[in-house]
C-alpha cells in the first residue's frame, strides 16, 4: 500500500495489485473506505460496480454520519451507530469521534457506556479486545499471543466488577475498555492498532447475568 499524489487520493491510499485482495478491502473495517475509494482505486482492486458510482470525500461521509446519528433520540441507539460504524469503517469512525468529540463522548463513554454494558450481551455482534478468563491461568501468555498486532502501546484492563456504579457486570465490562481506548485514538491520537481492551473474566456474582440467555461470560460466580 502507498500514499496516493492528488488531493483525493491524500483522502486514503492507492493499492498494489496483489498484496490484498479487492474484498478484503470491502470486508475489512481498517481498509474500507466506503465511497471515498477514488475511481482508479476501485479499478485496481477489482471492486469497481460494488459501490455506487459517486465519489465522496471523507468530509463527506462524517457529515453523512452525523446526520444519521442526530436522527436518533435514545443515547443507546447512538451507542449503537457508533459501535456499528467502528465495525464497518474504521477510519471514518475516528475522524467523526475526533472532530466531534464534545458531542459524542458521553455516547462512546460515560453515562451511555454503562448502559451498553448492561445490553452488551443482547447487543453483541463482532468481538473487541481480548477475554482471559480464570480458566486460563497458566497459559494467559498463549492468550495475549492470539491478539492480532504486534505493537500494542496501550492497554486498558477491567474485571468488570465495578461499572460506573452499576455494580459487578462481569464479562460484559469490557464496554468500558473498548470505550476508554476509542477516546484515547480520537483524542490523543494513539493508533487503534496500538490499543489492546482486555476482560479478566473471573465470574460474576450478580445472579440476574447468571440466568440471562444473552449473558457472554462464565456462568459461576466470582473466584
Amino acid at each position: 500500500v502507498r500514499r496516493g499524489s492528488s488531493s483525493q487520493q491524500s483522502e486514503g491510499f492507492t493499492v498494489v495489485p496483489g498484496k490484498v485482495s479487492g474484498m478484503d478491502y470491502m470486508r475489512d473495517p481498517k481498509l474500507f473506505k466506503g465511497m471515498a475509494f477514488s475511481l482508479e482505486e476501485r479499478q485496481t482492486l477489482g471492486i469497481h460496480g460494488l459501490l455506487p458510482p459517486r465519489t465522496k470525500t471523507q468530509e463527506e461521509m462524517a457529515e453523512h454520519s452525523m446526520r444519521n446519528l442526530r436522527r436518533f433520540d435514545d443515547p443507546l441507539n447512538k451507542y449503537m451507530y457508533m459501535a456499528d460504524l467502528s465495525e464497518r469503517n474504521e477510519k471514518l469512525f475516528y475522524k467523526v469521534l475526533s472532530e466531534n468529540t464534545e458531542e459524542l463522548m458521553p455516547i462512546v463513554y460515560t453515562p451511555t457506556v454503562g448502559l451498553a454494558c448492561q445490553k452488551f450481551g443482547l447487543a453483541f455482534k463482532r468481538p473487541k479486545g481480548l477475554f482471559i478468563t480464570i480458566h486460563d491461568k497458566g497459559h494467559v501468555y498463549e492468550v495475549l499471543k492470539n491478539w492480532p498486532e504486534q505493537d500494542v502501546r496501550c492497554i486498558v484492563v477491567t474485571d468488570g466488577e465495578r461499572i460506573l456504579g452499576l455494580g459487578d457486570l462481569g464479562a460484559q465490562g469490557m464496554g468500558i475498555p473498548v470505550g476508554k481506548l476509542s477516546l484515547n485514538t480520537a483524542i490523543a491520537g494513539i493508533p487503534p492498532s496500538q490499543t489492546l481492551p482486555i476482560t479478566l473474566d473471573v465470574g460474576t456474582n450478580r445472579q440476574e447475568l447468571l440466568d440471562d440467555i444473552d449473558y457472554i461470560g462464565l456462568r459461576h460466580k466470582r473466584i
